[in-house]
């Protein structure tokens, strides 16, 4: 995937540092208060997305219907260049906002773990159907064979992220007691049961059968072992699912043939899905402070996944928690012992080749672990970039970095990867 296209961003105002706050309950007010600085137009730059067109030309953001219910489309953005295959703008913009509407009601449904929709096989329906071959969205299987394939575990932590996410609605250090393995024995004992039980192919296994046709396999003693605990969500893409959500979305909107956009979470997953120039928005956490560190720049049709430990965004705040001393508590929980782990700040990944649900599960085993092992990221067709301090390391010599922050005594620079 090439990235040397000529550089057409826009011009933005300068980019100022955001300063994370330690207490948890005023962080959202700061953070908020940071980005109103940057005027509307640079507030939805960096609220509701990190890539940037390399052109404002006939940019326009997709809305999805809301009135066709709830949707993964509060989840993302969708910038898209109708006319630019030559066709009417008009009917390719009804036309694009139809589809995407409709996929994102689709992916919404499908990797739902706490509610079942009539006429769809989700997670949620799986779940409570398990050693039932059932036939699924040819999206979820898609999805699931990911999974599968990867040999991650992370799947089968349903029962660990319905009880640890509570930390997440914490409004003080005292709540997380219930929650939190790192401050109660109790807790991490339970965690740690759990995971045994989620990394035993005895115990619990997708069986992919063709067809769109899968198998939660459960033994009957986990089955047990699930009653007398009073849980039924064996499985759940969690934090996980705007990942593949995002390749569901993609993939509908590439295999109709609209292609001019790019399709952006929240919380750091973006499709592009053309040859069209953007800007990826790098950030990075030097100790309390965030900095919007670089923009990378690349051309062509490509995933994108970017883990950090800390928000860029209000939204994104509900991810995270951070302790009166400090500490961070991430959705980052390792199917080891049900612990979270950030091995950096951030890492971000980008492929030419990869949708984000397969690069995300390339990284799980990187970024979910004690120190960053770049050399185990080393595959074809996945690039990655990381801050070393204030440097940046890329696995592509090639790219190019621009857009360096510079200023309150803080520079960036670029170097090669180490």
């Amino acid at each position: 995937m090439g990235r040397t296209a000529r550089d057409k961003r826009p011009n933005l105002p300068p980019v100022e540092r955001i300063e994370l706050n330690e207490e948890h309950t005023s962080f959202r007010l700061v953070l908020a208060a940071a980005l109103l600085l940057f005027g509307v137009g640079l507030l939805a730059y960096a609220f509701l997305q990190f890539l940037n067109p390399q052109t404002q030309e006939d940019w326009v953001t997709i809305e999805a219907d809301g009135s066709a219910g709830a949707s993964s489309a509060a989840d993302f953005t969708l910038l898209y260049r109708p006319g630019a295959g030559g066709g009417s703008s008009a009917a390719e913009r009804k036309g694009v906002t139809l589809l995407y509407t409709s996929l994102s009601r689709s992916a919404f449904e499908l990797f739902h773990a706490d509610q079942e929709f009539d006429g769809v096989v989700n997670i949620y329906t799986i779940n409570r159907r398990p050693n039932e071959a059932l036939e699924v969205d040819p999206g979820l299987y898609a999805a699931l064979s990911a999974v599968a394939d990867s040999g991650s575990r992370a799947l089968y932590l349903g029962p660990v992220y319905s009880r640890y996410f509570g930390i997440f609605s914490c409004q003080d250090d005292a709540q997380l007691i219930d929650f939190d393995p790192r401050l109660s024995r109790e807790v991490a004992e339970e965690y740690r049961e759990l995971c045994a039980w989620a990394n035993d192919p005895a115990a619990i296994g997708l069986e992919l059968l063709g067809g769109n046709r899968v198998r939660l396999r459960v033994s009957q003693d986990y089955l047990d072992y699930a009653a007398a605990e009073g849980f039924e969500d064996f499985i759940d893409f969690a934090w996980m699912t705007n990942a593949f959500a995002a390749d569901f979305i993609a993939d509908g909107l590439i295999s109709q043939g609209y292609t001019h956009g790019t399709l952006t979470s929240y919380d750091g997953f973006c499709r592009s899905l053309d040859s069209g120039g953007c800007t990826l928005q790098l950030y990075s956490r030097q100790g309390e402070d965030v900095y919007a560190a670089a923009g990378l720049s690349y051309t062509g049709p490509g995933a994108f996944v970017s883990l950090r430990d800390y928000p860029v965004n209000d939204q994104d705040a509900g991810r995270f928690y951070t302790l009166e001393n400090g500490e961070r508590r991430t959705p980052y929980v390792d199917p080891a012992d049900g612990l979270t782990r950030s091995a950096l700040p951030e890492l971000t990944c980008y492929s030419g080749e990869l949708g984000c649900g397969e690069l995300l599960l390339a990284m799980l085993p990187v970024y979910v672990a004690e120190e960053f092992r770049p050399e185990a990221l080393e595959r074809d067709g996945l690039e990655y970039v990381y801050c070393d301090g204030l440097t940046l390391r890329l696995s592509d010599a090639g790219a190019v970095a621009g857009q360096l922050y510079s200023g309150n005594g803080v520079e960036f620079a670029v170097g090669p990867d180490k």
